[in-house]
């Protein structure tokens, strides 16, 4: 009974949609077939127009910090709009898309990728923003950290994070405070973390840390596992995420998570060999 009764409250409490991008090209330019992160420009603006038409309010990364920590409420329509990587493509596609329907977003910059200037658009190539962007940003625009040089893999083929010590993790830390921005925000490389990074962030003075998992976030989720769902889908499937109960968290955070999560599983594994 009290597995049934913490599963309903935490159905019935208000959850955010925190959505991730990576990339978006012009309408005229052909989508790669390995290329499961771009989305168009106008798939892309038809999402966000889906979203001003009924009525959602895109939040800062700030605003949803506050929410987290019980000092603030939030429309029950809220959703946060996070894009990784800085591909150049954020300034000139994705902000004034932001402009137009006056919505917000974060942007997750790897440190050791980002130049002095931003370059002028190439849509062939893959450039980032720049310093003088993050600098001097318009005011619909945060940006965190994709961390400072851990979005790479290992030879063969280990995300880096996972095989780092937590000195080697606390000096990527450091080299991104004092290279690119003091960042309060961050996004792992791969959707990748571990406790001892997890700790590094916290004695660093992040207030929030994003990964993936595919479902909407509560207040009872860490503050450090932020789930994200990829906003990169087919319209239909795109507006599911509003319209439907399949991305909703249900399980809150913490053992009763892990104990539900892993029932539930075992059940859909049951299911599939039973076939």
């Amino acid at each position: 009974m009290c597995f049934i009764a913490f599963i309903k409250y935490n159905q019935n409490t208000q959850q955010v949609v925190v959505l991730v991008y990576h990339n978006i090209i012009p309408d005229n330019l052909a989508k790669k077939e390995d290329d499961y992160d771009t989305l168009t420009y106008s798939e892309f603006e038809r999402e966000i127009k889906f979203l001003k038409d009924n009525n959602y309010k895109a939040i800062s990364a700030e605003e949803f910090y506050e929410w987290k920590i019980n000092k603030m409420e939030l429309p029950e329509r809220s959703v946060l709009i996070t894009f990784d990587d800085a591909y150049y493509s954020f300034k000139y596609l994705v902000q004034p898309i932001l402009q137009k329907y006056d919505f917000n977003a974060i942007c997750f910059v790897i440190g050791n990728s980002v130049p002095e200037t931003t370059p002028e658009y190439n849509a062939n190539n893959y450039g980032t923003i720049g310093k003088d962007e993050i600098d001097n940003h318009i005011s619909n625009v945060e940006y965190g950290s994709h961390t400072y040089g851990l979005h790479s893999l290992t030879d063969d083929n280990k995300k880096l994070i996972n095989v780092l010590t937590t000195e080697e993790l606390k000096e990527d830390i450091k080299k991104f405070n004092d290279e690119v921005f003091v960042a309060e925000y961050l996004a792992y490389p791969y959707y990748t973390y571990t406790s001892d990074y997890i700790k590094m962030l916290k004695e660093c003075n992040y207030k929030l840390a994003f990964a993936g998992e595919e479902e909407m976030a509560t207040r009872k989720v860490n503050n450090y596992k932020i789930p994200r769902i990829s906003g990169v889908k087919p319209f239909e499937e795109f507006k599911e995420i509003f319209e439907t109960k399949k991305y909703r968290n249900k399980y809150g955070n913490g053992l009763i998570r892990k104990i539900c999560v892993n029932i539930e599983r075992k059940r859909l594994l049951k299911k599939v060999n039973s076939r």
